[in-house]
């Protein structure tokens, strides 16, 4: 079966850079409304309400397996569709009655500034995640930088940033 849950993200723009909070991971839609709403009282957030985004991400996909072998677009950045292509037969994850799920992420510097994290994806099981990092860390974007990868467990319905920015 494939299961999907929810991301809330905060996107801006200001006079000199675009950046991106991650909130939280969620599978219960009034949560997430809440999380949102509480958000949007807090400094930063409420100057860039429309910066607030929902998205559905697919449990159980890795997104990125090439790793850093070239530099693409913005300062040395590929980004992921802004959509992630969920399967018509997904199903929400909150069915699973989870706690926790696992993103696995990796980063790079690209120079003494600037550093790139991105997703690879988000899973439930943990001894898979393990498994997954073991086989990209022998792919060629990524033996050379095995050290950095992020297993990260994240409560689900829980709002990350708790003050503005």
């Amino acid at each position: 079966m494939n299961y999907f849950l929810y991301r809330l993200e905060h996107i801006y723009t200001d006079d000199t850079h675009t950046a991106c909070k991650f909130l939280g991971y969620f599978d219960d839609l009034k949560k997430l409304e809440k999380a949102k709403e509480k958000a949007l009282t807090l400094p930063g957030f409420s100057e860039y309400p429309d910066g607030l985004v929902i998205k559905k991400c697919q449990l159980n996909k890795i997104h990125w397996k090439d790793g850093f072998n070239s530099v693409i677009g913005e300062i040395g950045r590929d980004y992921l569709d802004e959509e992630d292509v969920v399967n018509n037969d997904s199903k929400s994850i909150k069915e699973l009655n989870l706690e926790y799920i696992f993103q696995i992420s990796h980063t790079y510097t690209i120079h003494t500034f600037l550093d790139d994290e991105r997703i690879i994806g988000v899973f439930f099981d943990e001894n898979k995640v393990n498994e997954i990092v073991d086989d990209l860390k022998k792919e060629e974007g990524f033996k050379d930088y095995q050290d950095d990868f992020i297993i990260g467990r994240f409560t689900l319905n829980n709002q990350l940033w708790t003050t503005g920015f």
